[in-house]
């Protein structure tokens, strides 16, 4: 029984530090890996497209990953399409998670892993 406790006791202390610290990613700017040539920067208020569940149905070229590790996916999307703005993106498609972290736990033989995605990441895509 007291083996129990202590499991539930450290569980929940993992849960509760990983909860409260910080990622040190608030505020996260987003970062871009060209894969092929840039374009002119368009204006801050140009139209990008966003793409989550499907792909587009035009043809279009990858030239760029943009990715912003921010534990806030809507300040990552904003992040991340101003970023495409600023290389000339017609729009992007949302690819995945930026990262995890996590805390793991040791108790007699075993590990309790307890993990995070966060972030954001996207391909760049220019329409042909």
């Amino acid at each position: 029984m007291k083996r129990y406790r202590l499991i539930i006791y450290l569980l929940v202390t993992a849960l509760i530090i990983s909860g409260c610290a910080s990622t040190g990613f608030l505020m996260a700017k987003a970062k871009v890996t060209l894969l092929g040539e840039s374009y002119p920067a368009k204006s801050e208020d140009a139209k990008i497209d966003v793409y989550m569940t499907n792909k587009p149905t035009q043809e279009y070229v990858e030239f760029a990953k943009i990715t912003c590790g921010d534990t806030n996916d809507k300040w990552s999307l904003e992040q991340i399409t101003k970023k495409a703005r600023e290389i000339g993106t017609d729009g992007i498609i949302i690819i995945g998670k930026a990262g995890t972290s996590g805390v793991g736990v040791p108790i007699g033989n075993s590990t309790y892993i307890v993990s995070e995605e966060y972030g954001m990441t996207a391909v760049a895509i220019k329409y042909k």
